[in-house]
């Protein structure tokens, strides 16, 4: 077989940069724009490694199912080119001895390992345990607020670190299994991902797969009823069969993504009301649009700007441009949640919007088989957070002094690093 890869590609000048500060810091405006250059687009990730752009809604929707769309180089029959997961760790500079727990991630792999893979973990998220979660996260919110409260004599909350984050830690964390004592092992490695401190990654990353190994041996013996029994006892299952890597990597996925993801929807919900204050009066007076509004936060301000990199399984046309077999291909999803094409007025926030189509409304979870495993739990918390508090302090609002600038790191989408509200 002819391998897929050519001769090396140079960036020729005007094509975007997908590393450009500029659109580091403006993702929404940036992928915009090169959503309207085109429906397909080449862009760099490197001065030399191209890649294809596709940003429109339905272009999006489509390709996220399409199965000639890739996560893993070993489904493109002889590929012979750069493998991003190698790529990544690689710039991770992880220990030898734990970069096999980090090259096995379900959203990279491919049917039938995705399935079976998939299917071990859905359990864990059934709607079932959804709705019996749904008191404690009731609970949580208001002692977070209470101890807001006591911390904060003049009245000013903090909701970064004070509510959202906290929240998120806990339920994700009692849902995998990870005790109290446990828990500061996985932020602190979460931390260091999200910074690319790749020092500390040398430390901490050892560190939080011992901690899962542990538990899931403790697991074995002891099984509970948690995400990591379940990984456990799909270690010996026929059906399953999981090895320690898929096992160790399956829990690092869901606490990583269960905690930031769904802590920066909040943080991101709770700016755009106190930004657009209309909006919040509006959520205030009416609570029951909450439900319905979380979707259009996950539209307007989602915590995630890309699904990871595709890599195409077969030559493919799309809108008169060919893209052929091996190369890689990003959907954005920023891009296509404020399509004019799908919205009318796509960069307004309305949190009356509701879908007609019977969809979702919005791609911010993704779609096809990758579709987020955690999407109802992060909609849980986010509006059940947002109900308590607008409960609370219906009348709360910016601090003068609140700053909004994001903190921008390549790689992860701008995030809010302090969000102070007075009550």
């Amino acid at each position: 077989m002819t391998p897929t890869t050519a001769a090396p590609l140079t960036r020729p000048t005007g094509e975007p940069w997908l590393l450009d500060p500029d659109l580091l810091a403006d993702p929404v405006g940036g992928y915009g724009r090169i959503r309207e250059e085109g429906p397909v687009v080449r862009a760099w990730l490197t001065d030399t490694r191209p890649v294809w752009v596709i940003g429109r809604y339905d272009d999006v929707r489509e390709g996220l199912r399409d199965p000639r769309f890739v996560g893993s180089p070993a489904s493109v029959e002889g590929h012979t080119g750069e493998d991003p997961r190698h790529t990544l760790v690689d710039m991770l500079n992880l220990p030898e001895d734990v970069r096999k727990y980090f090259l096995v991630s379900a959203l990279d792999i491919d049917p039938p390992d995705h399935t079976r893979l998939r299917t071990a973990v859905n359990r864990a998220f059934s709607a079932r345990r959804m709705q019996a979660l749904r008191p404690r996260v009731h609970r949580l919110t208001g002692q977070l607020l209470d101890d807001l409260h006591r911390a904060s004599p003049d009245g000013v909350l903090e909701l970064v670190d004070g509510y959202a984050y906290p929240l998120a830690v806990t339920v994700v964390c009692e849902l995998a299994g990870v005790p109290e004592e446990d828990r500061a092992v996985f932020r602190q490695w979460g931390d260091d991902i999200l910074l690319m401190e790749a020092d500390r990654l040398r430390t901490s990353s050892p560190a939080v797969v011992a901690t899962v190994l542990r538990l899931l041996d403790a697991r074995r013996r002891a099984p509970a009823d948690d995400l990591i029994s379940t990984l456990a006892a799909a270690r010996d299952d026929a059906r399953h069969r999981l090895t320690e890597e898929e096992a160790v990597a399956m829990v690092l996925n869901v606490v990583m993504a269960g905690y930031d993801n769904t802590a920066q929807l909040l943080v991101n919900s709770l700016a755009a009301l106190l930004t657009h204050p209309g909006q919040l009066k509006l959520l205030v007076a009416e609570p029951e649009l909450i439900p319905g509004a979380v979707g259009e936060f996950v539209r307007w301000c989602g915590p995630d700007i890309m699904v990871r990199m595709r890599i195409a399984a077969e030559d493919v046309e799309l809108h008169g441009t060919r893209i052929r077999r091996g190369d890689c291909v990003q959907f954005v999803l920023v891009s296509a949640n404020r399509d004019p094409r799908r919205y009318p007025d796509p960069d307004a926030l309305d949190v009356t919007r509701r879908p007609t189509d019977g969809t979702e409304g919005h791609l911010g979870f993704g779609h096809g088989i990758h579709y987020c495993v955690g999407a109802a739990l992060s909609r849980l918390q986010c509006e059940i957070a947002l109900h308590t508090l607008l409960d609370r302090h219906p009348g709360l609002h910016l601090t003068p002094d609140a700053d909004l600038t994001r903190t921008v790191v390549p790689g992860t989408p701008p995030r809010l690093p302090r969000l102070p509200v007075r009550v």
